[in-house]
């Protein structure tokens, strides 16, 4: 039986859609086999693969307020970790410039420029106040050069509170070193480092003058004392440097011969420096001298003058009728340099004498006479009333 293509014998079954439904029809498409089901109209959407659900879950918004405060407290905690980090580093620094060797030089410095009134008040130099008065800024300012430091170099025992600093230093190029003791103290808050310097850099001068009372330097008088003082109490202090010594002269007759002196640190407390001031005197002492001796000789050249127990021997004598003298040579010297002082002429007399002694006539006789200037235990020139030399005059054969 033949069939044509465009009918259909018996009842006719329609193929299903491509898509499982037809487009046209309002019916709800018929799932295959596994797929998922298709929720009904006002069901919740269903989450898909992998998806959390949402039921009893909810997210509260951030205020911007509250973000605000969070950024605040973020960048204080920042600020707070820099400053830390800035005080520990300002620590370290402000105490690598706190250490020993930074203390001693720091006084070096002081003296080095001439700041003795602040060097005394850093490091005390433990004496007498008389023994103070040539430590001060003007004595310094005299000096014609002062202390230039070379090298500070501490110990190595960095874990003890006790440390020995060396310096190396000098003094119109000369050059010294000194030991410095320096202890730590305690630490101001707890963190910064201090230490204190205890032993002075001074230095013992002893002054020994002959012939004057005082002496000067920057304009700082002293008395003077003697020769052959050896007691280190009376000894005078100075930082070190290059000083002039000038002496007082008690009189006109004395002259002022000033002493230009290195002052340096012997590093053992020693007497190293000392200064010698002795008196050289003048033509004037010279004109006194002669003067004196020329009234011992007029003195003597008058009865009864001549027998005065001074007088020259040889004319003493009641058998003398008559006597003259001679006068004092124009130009006098001192016995030495050692008896600047005493002076010596030779001189004659000229005496007439009667028989009682079997020495009848006239007859030169000739003596030498010494004139001695009084010297007080200092060894300074004494004046009498009038401010004139006190001379003893005596003649000799």
């Amino acid at each position: 039986m033949s069939t044509d293509n465009n009918e259909t014998t018996g009842s006719e079954i329609p193929a299903p859609s491509p898509a499982g439904a037809d487009p046209t029809s309002g019916a709800a498409p018929i799932p295959g086999p596994g797929a998922a089901p298709v929720p009904g109209p006002g069901a919740a959407p269903v989450p898909g693969p992998g998806g959390v659900p949402a039921a009893g879950v909810s997210f509260t918004p951030v205020s911007p307020g509250a973000r605000k405060r969070v950024k605040v407290i973020g960048a204080l905690v920042g600020v707070l970790v820099v400053l830390v980090i800035a005080g520990v580093v300002a620590i370290k620094v402000m105490n690598s410039s706190r250490t020993p060797e930074a203390e001693v030089r720091k006084y070096l410095d002081l003296l080095a420029s001439g700041q003795a009134s602040a060097a005394t008040a850093m490091v005390d130099p433990g004496v007498r106040n008389d023994q103070r008065s040539f430590l001060t800024d003007d004595v310094m300012a005299s000096a014609t050069s002062l202390l230039v430091v070379e090298d500070v170099v501490a110990d190595k025992n960095d874990s003890s509170d006790t440390r020995m600093v060396t310096a190396t230093m000098q003094v119109n190029g000369e050059r010294f070193t000194h030991e410095f003791t320096v202890t730590k103290g305690a630490s101001t808050m707890g963190v910064l480092n201090n230490w204190t310097v205890k032993d002075s850099l001074v230095a013992r001068v002893s002054v020994d003058v002959e012939g004057y009372a005082q002496f000067s330097v920057g304009g700082v008088n002293a008395d003077a004392s003697a020769v052959g003082r050896n007691e280190q109490e009376n000894d005078y202090l100075f930082y070190p440097g290059v000083y002039t010594f000038t002496p007082i002269a008690a009189s006109e007759y004395a002259d002022s011969n000033p002493e230009t002196v290195s002052v340096l640190d012997d590093g053992l407390g020693g007497r190293d420096n000392v200064v010698t001031l002795k008196a050289t005197y003048n033509t004037k002492l010279t004109a006194a001298a002669i003067e004196a001796g020329q009234w011992a000789i007029d003195t003597c050249s008058t009865i009864p003058g001549n027998q005065n127990s001074w007088c020259p021997f040889a004319i003493q004598s009641d058998a003398v009728t008559a006597v003259t003298g001679g006068s004092m040579p124009k130009a006098l010297a001192p016995v030495s340099e050692e008896q600047p002082t005493v002076f010596r002429a030779t001189v004659v007399f000229t005496a007439t004498y009667n028989n009682k002694y079997y020495m009848a006539g006239t007859q030169d006789v000739e003596a030498k006479v010494e004139i001695r200037a009084q010297l007080d235990d200092n060894q300074v020139l004494k004046l009498d009333k009038d401010g004139k030399p006190d001379f003893e005059v005596s003649f000799t054969r």
